[in-house]
């Protein structure tokens, strides 16, 4: 039922074609007049829908759900995906033929981390469409909130940062600044006491652990390593490794018996 309703939503759907519905719906092939069409989130899309949308390319034409008339459509289509095109045809979700026809004028948007000159530019855009939603105005952000913001991995994007600034939207006072506690209300690392050096350090500490996540990841493996050189690093000494690693000296006698290191 949800690829139907996706398919209808593209292609349109004759009366009664999943419904008792007595009007046809329009599909986003209907409406543009020799415009433009957007298609988000490109890979979803149901085999039926795919076919539908290369026939359109090729042919110019398509069929409504539930309906064998063939209409004519003219129009220009813009695509978008977070995934990996490539692999999703290796993988057998996505018409090889498809992706060679909308493959025409790729244009590959890099992800935030990589482009953090433009995070000013949408702070300022994303903190005005706020302040005009919530009838508030704020005088920016703070300059631990800045660090964070420009150090900041961003694994959700643009979405993620806009979805932040929401939050702070809401929860900042008018005519105040936007902290740390309004951007991160529910972790303690985010708290405002804390120095400049120690919120660049987070994301930073954040990267290095994503990047462990490999195939053959084992938490007990790098929990050993950790012992071990905490061990190495304070000469043996039991007490002042497990002050190097922020735990009790029963907790690391426990691991260390544990591991026979």
């Amino acid at each position: 039922m949800r690829h139907a309703l996706v398919d209808a939503e593209i292609c349109g759907g004759k009366n009664r074609a999943f419904t008792s519905a007595l009007t046809h719906l329009d599909g986003k092939f209907d409406r543009p007049a020799h415009g433009t069409i957007f298609l988000d989130e490109l890979v979803e899309l149901s085999p039926r829908a795919q076919a539908a949308l290369l026939r359109m390319l090729q042919e110019g034409e398509f069929e409504r759900v539930g309906d064998y008339q063939t209409r004519k459509v003219d129009v220009r289509v813009v695509t978008a995906t977070n995934e990996n095109l490539e692999q999703a045809v290796k993988e057998g979700r996505f018409r090889a033929d498809l992706y060679f026809r909308l493959n025409i004028f790729p244009v590959k948007i890099p992800p935030l981390r990589e482009r953090k000159e433009d995070i000013p530019l949408l702070v300022n855009h994303f903190i005005q469409r706020f302040e005009n939603m919530y009838d508030k105005k704020f005088k920016g952000l703070s300059n631990k909130a800045k660090h964070y913001f420009i150090n900041y991995t961003w694994p959700g994007n643009i979405r993620e940062l806009e979805n932040v600034l929401e939050r702070a939207a809401l929860l900042a006072d008018d005519q105040q600044e936007i902290k740390l506690r309004h951007l991160f209300p529910d972790f303690d690392l985010h708290d405002s006491t804390q120095s400049t050096e120690e919120i660049e350090s987070v994301p930073q500490a954040q990267q290095k652990i994503s990047e462990l996540f490999t195939v053959d990841f084992s938490l007990e493996k790098y929990e050993q390593q950790i012992i071990l050189q905490a061990m190495s690093q304070s000469q043996q000494n039991v007490s002042e490794a497990a002050r190097l690693l922020g735990i009790s000296r029963a907790t690391l006698d426990y691991r260390l018996k544990k591991y026979k290191a």
